[in-house]
């Protein structure tokens, strides 16, 4: 990449000479990463161009018109510097956690929020998540940085205008859910995305394949890779009971339990290994986390230590 770089700084000087266009063709030809390299580098370096290629370009001639190929050299480093720093800037702009950062619409640990999109679906956004619209005359999508979204579609207003209807999607960076009609949940953990169908219908398409969609029906879930989704099975209780300010448990591991209400409080919650096998059921309020853990406490035979609010530990209770 840092070689690639300096390719294209060499090609914005506007002054390559024949010697210098064989040495590049015999670096891209050398290796397919060397291809690979290049062609990011020209993706990204398009919007560095924008910005800094004439000055660049002017600088560089003016330097060869009246000092040594040594000080060229000098300028040519200096941009690529620039010209680095700015590819780099912009790359990291598409990474997971600057896109959530940055993203249209996004909640903090523990906030909930309901917005009502411009074609009248209704959205939930869970705790600590991130979205971006992306609605045009061809789709409805939906991108879903960072956390979990719950979607009640609504019919298509252009559809009543006698146009076509526009799909609505979900995108995450594992691949796409496509509504049919329908309420689901989309969310995003442990390197791989999950979808459960409230009612109707969705297809899962991941991002690296060309198989056909896996259709989930209502009361399905599956999770997915950019390559696979798993086998559907059966919706669980709590895949939408958040939306309630609720959690809900189902026979669920202790340890299970405590890292799945950890993401609506602060700080760091952590679960003893000498209890982490207990089962949990019960309903559980999501706003008062508090309240929550001491519900807990008189449900099964644990205590709850708190060095602060922000360092809380589950251990077995005493005898």
């Amino acid at each position: 990449m840092q070689r690639a770089l300096e390719w294209q700084v060499t090609f914005w000087s506007g002054e390559v000479t024949p010697r210098e266009r064989a040495a590049f063709d015999r670096w891209l030809a050398q290796d397919t990463d060397h291809a690979r390299a290049w062609s990011q580098v020209q993706r990204t370096g398009q919007r560095v161009r924008s910005l800094t290629g004439p000055v660049e370009g002017e600088a560089l001639r003016a330097a060869d018109a009246a000092r040594s190929a040594s000080t060229r050299r000098t300028l040519l480093r200096t941009v690529g510097l620039f010209a680095t720093a700015g590819v780099a800037a912009y790359a990291a702009r598409n990474t997971a956690p600057v896109q959530s950062m940055l993203a249209e619409h996004r909640t903090g640990r523990g906030e909930r929020r309901d917005l009502l999109l411009p074609d009248g679906t209704r959205l939930v956004l869970n705790t600590d998540s991130a979205i971006d619209l992306r609605f045009t005359t061809q789709a409805r999508d939906v991108l879903l940085r960072a956390g979990e979204v719950f979607i009640a579609t609504a019919p298509d207003p252009l559809g009543a205008e006698g146009l076509a209807s526009r799909p609505f999607t979900v995108h995450t960076q594992h691949g796409a859910v496509q509504a049919i009609g329908t309420r689901f949940t989309v969310r995003l953990s442990d390197g791989r995305s999950m979808a459960s169908v409230d009612e109707g219908a969705v297809r899962i398409q991941p991002r690296l394949t060309a198989a056909s969609p896996v259709r989930l029906e209502a009361g399905q879930r599956a999770w997915f890779s950019a390559t696979a989704v798993e086998s559907p099975v059966a919706s669980l209780p709590g895949d939408s009971a958040w939306t309630h300010g609720r959690l809900v448990a189902e026979r669920m591991r202790l340890r299970d339990f405590l890292a799945e209400l950890g993401r609506y409080r602060s700080g760091l919650l952590r679960c003893d290994p000498a209890v982490q096998d207990l089962v949990v059921s019960g309903v559980y309020p999501l706003d008062d986390t508090d309240l929550a853990l001491s519900t807990l406490a008189h449900a099964l035979p644990v205590r709850i230590d708190s060095v602060t609010r922000y360092w809380v530990t589950v251990r077995a209770r005493a005898g």
